[in-house]
């Protein structure tokens, strides 16, 4: 009987994926990189920070440092890995809890439409840098639809596998952009970087002011890599291993980014970096690259078919909270129930019915709602939770405050740039 027992708990738990530090890597720095963040730093670079932009990163990497804190001492007071679900319950009651997740999983649908939108422009680039043009028998908006298709694919595989996928696709996207400045570094015109921080213009451009504004938008992208938080429960050690892999993804976004935004302002003005496609502009200025021109767009696509796999991967695995009973275990539920296959799917074509209804926009990590719920369990770490060494409460009372504001920042920069 023992034996039987023990051979349906090894089974029970194979069914549920445990996740390890190199998976939790590729799942952070596909929401990093895998979007339209080096246009952002592009546009950033033309309009506020100039080639100093390279500072901007720097300061958005640190400003995660004090929430990196936060989540590992959050992570501690539910030694039981909780989830994000659970963890928001514990800080806000179950409604409010419910309220706030409902809106992040409405932001993850409304990301995961825009990156098949961004995607399908990227795909249309390519063609057109090669001479064709398929928006003539197919529009774009039903080519953004049908790219959904095997991103529900890919959901409907066991996390592990669908990480996987994820891995592969931000391997082809890193490693273009790799070969991209080994061949263009030989193009640089150093004299694009003189002055490297260019005087102040006006309010929030160039001189130490334009750095500090852009390092606010910048802040906003490194800090989604929180929601890590949403596959706590697959994770052995979540306190140390989240805020590890989340830390470490960070710095390597911010190394990737400063090679490439110093590859772009070398190569031309940075004045002509504001554009969606800033890497097809920065090539374009060296004929003897013309035949790159093909495959930056499908680099772009790459990064953000992974983005849509590790989106829709966050979804599937949040959404069963909405109606799953309070304290029931994660681990206890089977990655191959079909229902899972049913979430993935509908969850695909619920996006699908978004894209011709959203603007054309640059594609980022989610933010409306991640950085509002983040900010919550921060402030929530005010709360007395039994002794604790003096070091480490005058630590929490310090950075707590900080990083709620800190993830608000950008928040309330990008609703003042909505309303202007």
């Amino acid at each position: 009987m023992k034996d039987d027992s023990d051979a349906g708990l090894r089974s029970g738990r194979a069914a549920f994926d445990r996740l390890g530090s190199d998976h939790l890597l590729v799942l952070a720095l596909t929401l990093l990189i895998g979007g339209s963040v080096i246009a952002l730093v592009s546009q950033n670079t033309a309009a506020r920070a100039g080639p100093a932009i390279v500072l901007s990163l720097l300061l958005a990497a640190v400003g995660t440092a004090p929430l990196l804190f936060c989540l590992r001492e959050v992570m501690r007071r539910t030694p039981d890995a909780a989830g994000l679900p659970a963890l928001l319950q514990g800080v806000c009651g179950r409604r409010l809890a419910a309220v706030l997740l409902a809106l992040l999983l409405l932001d993850l649908l409304a990301t995961l439409a825009g990156a098949a939108q961004s995607g399908a422009r990227h795909l249309y680039a390519a063609a057109g840098a090669l001479g064709a043009a398929p928006q003539r028998w197919l529009p774009m908006s039903m080519a953004a639809a049908l790219g959904l298709l095997p991103v529900g694919l890919a959901a409907m595989l066991r996390p592990r596998r669908a990480l996987l996928v994820a891995c592969g696709l931000l391997t082809v996207k890193v490693g273009l952009g790799l070969l991209l400045v080994l061949l263009a570094a030989r193009y640089v015109h150093y004299g694009n970087w003189v002055p490297w921080m260019p005087s102040s213009t006006g309010p929030h451009r160039f001189g130490l002011g334009g750095v500090v504004a852009a390092a606010v938008p910048l802040l906003g992208v490194f800090a989604s890599a929180g929601l890590l938080l949403g596959v706590a429960p697959r994770v052995q050690r979540p306190h140390r291993q989240l805020t590890q892999m989340a830390g470490g993804a960070v710095l390597a976004a911010m190394l990737l980014l400063m090679g490439l935004a110093a590859l772009q302002s070398g190569l031309v003005q940075f004045a002509a970096l504001d554009s969606t496609r800033p890497l097809s502009v920065a090539v374009q200025a060296v004929p003897q690259l013309q035949w790159v021109l093909p495959l930056v767009p499908v680099a772009g696509w790459a990064g953000l078919l992974a983005l849509q796999v590790v989106v829709l991967l966050l979804a599937v695995e949040l959404l069963p909270a909405l109606w799953r009973r309070p304290g029931a275990d994660a681990a206890d539920h089977d990655d191959r129930d079909p229902g899972r296959a049913v979430l993935a799917l509908g969850a695909a074509a619920l996006a699908m019915l978004l894209v011709p209804w959203l603007p054309e926009r640059a594609v980022l990590p989610p933010g409306l709602a991640v950085l509002p719920l983040l900010a919550v369990l921060c402030l929530g770490l005010l709360r007395p939770q039994g002794p604790l060494p003096r070091q480490r409460t005058a630590l929490i009372y310090l950075l707590a405050p900080l990083a709620a504001v800190l993830c608000l920042v950008p928040l309330a920069r990008q609703i003042q740039l909505w309303q202007g």
